[in-house]
């Protein structure tokens, strides 16, 4: 009987209680404590991406100085010119950063302010990285005419152009796309975060 009544009170639906309601003021600080949180996660994989940049132009200078092929010295450095831009875009996104590091003052204006000025240098990170592709294809026109084609020939001219503009249309939409999600994956998602806490604030009640 006893094991009865304890099975009966085990399969009861037991009584839940609500968490109690955070105030306007409990709600703004607990969002400024997410918000650092994520800036934490922006910053650190600005950190390893600028690591990367310089480890990149590290090794592009001296293969744009010092190798013995004309197309491996272009190659090299248009590496570096490329990580040297990338190296000035995380400085400046690590400023911004940085700036917005206390958020306790106006949040919603803290938070309006980071996600406009990271969504102007996500996109241009990604408009630089679609422009790498004529880049990197022009790049290959000059190493097939230094290197590969013997007799350079008017027609030969106009066949690696249409073979180069015709590769660079089948890359677009794998490159367009990966960047895409590689881009959200590191700083996307984050800020979709903060838009929602720019939400919650919306919809905040104001103290009176």
């Amino acid at each position: 009987m006893e094991l009865d009544d304890l099975r009966r009170q085990w399969q009861r639906p037991q009584p839940t209680t609500d968490p109690p309601a955070l105030n306007a003021s409990e709600l703004r600080q607990l969002l400024a404590q997410k918000s650092s949180s994520i800036i934490a996660k922006l910053r650190r994989n600005a950190r390893v991406e600028l690591a990367l940049n310089y480890g990149i132009l590290a090794i592009a200078t001296p293969v744009a100085a010092l190798a013995p092929v004309l197309w491996v010295r272009l190659f090299g450095g248009l590496l570096g010119l490329v990580a040297l831009i990338c190296i000035f875009y995380f400085h400046r996104k690590l400023r911004l950063l940085r700036s917005m590091g206390d958020p306790t003052g106006n949040l919603r204006g803290h938070l309006l302010r980071l996600i406009g000025g990271l969504r102007i240098l996500i996109r241009f990170y990604y408009r630089l990285t679609l422009a790498m592709i004529p880049l990197t294809l022009l790049l290959m026109g000059v190493m097939s005419v230094t290197s590969v084609l013997k007799v350079v020939t008017p027609t030969k001219i106009w066949l690696l152009v249409a073979v180069l503009t015709g590769l660079g249309f089948i890359m677009y939409l794998p490159v367009a796309h990966s960047t895409k999600r590689y881009l959200h994956w590191l700083y996307g998602q984050h800020l979709d975060r903060l838009e929602g806490q720019l939400r919650e604030l919306d919809e905040t009640p104001a103290v009176s």
